[in-house]
C-alpha cells in the first residue's frame, strides 16, 4: 500500500484574530508541529546568516516597491548598484526561508503560519490554506487584553501589522493577502471564538486531507 504524502495547513492571520492560538490548539491536538518565528532561526541555521538579519525583513515589504525606490534614490549616497544589491540581499533571505518551508512540508505533517507560506507550498498535494480575520472591535479588545495596551495603541498596532503582511506578502505572492481567492478557506474568529473556531477547522481538515 503506498504511504500518503506528508500534509501542511497553512494559516494566514490578521494580527489579533487570535490566528496564532487557533493554529496552535489545531497543532496539539492533531500532535504535530507549528512553525512560525522559528522558521527565522531554521533559515539561519541552514545559511550561516546571523538571525538578526532576517528578523529586520521578518514579514516586512520588500524594499524593492515604489515608495522605497524613491527614498533610496532621493538619498545623497545612493546609487543603482547599491539598490540592486539590498534587493538581491533580501530576495536571497526569502529564498532560504522559502526552502525551509518546502523541506518542512515534504518531510513531516506539520502547521506553518504566515511568511507566504500559503502561495510556496501552492503545488503541494495535501495542503490546506486557511486565512483567519475578525470583526475589528474584537481584535482591538483581544491586543489591549493580550499586551496590557491602551486601546488607541492597538488600534494602532493594527493598522501597521496589516499593512506590513499585506506589503510582504503581495510582493512575493501573485495573489492578495486576505482575499478569499488565495485560500481554500476564509473564517471570522468573532463568530466561534478561538476554541471553536479551531475545533471547526480541526472537523473541516480531517475530512480535507482524509486524516
Amino acid at each position: 500500500m503506498e504511504e500518503k504524502s506528508k500534509y501542511v495547513i497553512t494559516i494566514g492571520r490578521e494580527i489579533g484574530s487570535g490566528g496564532k492560538a487557533i493554529g496552535e490548539l489545531m497543532a496539539k491536538h492533531l500532535n504535530i508541529p507549528i512553525y512560525d518565528r522559528s522558521l527565522i532561526q531554521m533559515a539561519a541555521e541552514e545559511s550561516g546568516i546571523s538571525p538578526k538579519v532576517f528578523k529586520k525583513v521578518d514579514e516586512v515589504p520588500h524594499k524593492g516597491t515604489f515608495s522605497y525606490l524613491m527614498r533610496t534614490l532621493s538619498s545623497p549616497f545612493a546609487s543603482y548598484g547599491n539598490f540592486y544589491r539590498n534587493s538581491m540581499s533580501q530576495e536571497s533571505l526569502f529564498k532560504f526561508q522559502s526552502d525551509i518551508i518546502r523541506e518542512k512540508a515534504e518531510n513531516e505533517d506539520c502547521i506553518i503560519v504566515g511568511r507566504c507560506s500559503e502561495y510556496i507550498l501552492r503545488d503541494h498535494p495535501r495542503h490546506l490554506s486557511i486565512f483567519i480575520r475578525a470583526d475589528y472591535d474584537q481584535r482591538v479588545k483581544f491586543l489591549m487584553d493580550r499586551n496590557d495596551i491602551s486601546s488607541e495603541t492597538a488600534k494602532d498596532l493594527i493598522e501597521q501589522t496589516d499593512a506590513v503582511r499585506s506589503d510582504y506578502h503581495n510582493f512575493y505572492s501573485e495573489n492578495n493577502w486576505g482575499d478569499s481567492r488565495s485560500y481554500d478557506v476564509c473564517i471570522n474568529s468573532s463568530l466561534l471564538g478561538i476554541e471553536g473556531t479551531a475545533e471547526f477547522l480541526l472537523d473541516l481538515a480531517k475530512k480535507y486531507l482524509n486524516l
